[in-house]
């Protein structure tokens, strides 16, 4: 099999997936290295194909015209994580990332995908040094919500847990 068949199929196999694909895995199925699939998934990224890398491995955002996509600041210490996450799914809200502003490289976006407490879960349990550390506790989500009034509901129950930013 060549570069393009590889590409083609792992584009297939990534537009199929119900969940994050690894590298790891792509390089198994292939017989390849590791490193192949990650420059195999850069020039598929190149060719505008829209492919994240998450902590689980490679998705493919479908964009989801019925969902508003809204960007929440938030601030709290790090053992209210949990608390924070879960709270905004039980809410019904999807957690696409998180970024925090740093003072030497900008904006850093982490590619999150959150959406049930299994993800939260997952996510926590990887021993990660979260993106918020830097910022004191302040860090921007985008969370994806069905409309203006859910998107509301989010913003009421952020106040009332004391977990949204406010200056």
């Amino acid at each position: 099999m060549n570069g393009d068949q590889r590409r083609l199929e792992i584009l297939q196999s990534l537009q199929l997936a119900e969940s994050a694909i690894s590298a790891n895995q792509f390089a198994r199925q292939f017989g390849v290295s590791r490193q192949v699939i990650v420059g195999d998934v850069a020039l598929l990224r190149a060719q505008g194909h829209n492919i994240n890398a998450t902590g689980k491995g490679y998705i493919i955002n479908h964009s989801n015209s019925l969902k508003l996509e809204r960007i929440i600041a938030v601030n709290h210490p790090p053992e209210q994580t949990r608390n924070e996450l879960e709270l905004l799914v039980s809410l019904g809200v999807i957690i696409r990332d998180v970024t925090v502003e740093h003072p030497v490289y900008g904006e850093i976006t982490g590619q999150l995908n959150i959406a049930s407490v299994q993800d939260i879960d997952d996510f926590l349990n990887n021993d990660v040094t979260l993106l918020s550390s830097l910022t004191d506790g302040i860090h921007l989500h985008t969370i994806l919500c069905d409309n203006d009034a859910h998107y509301n509901k989010v913003i009421e129950a952020l106040d009332h847990a004391n977990l949204r930013y406010s200056n």
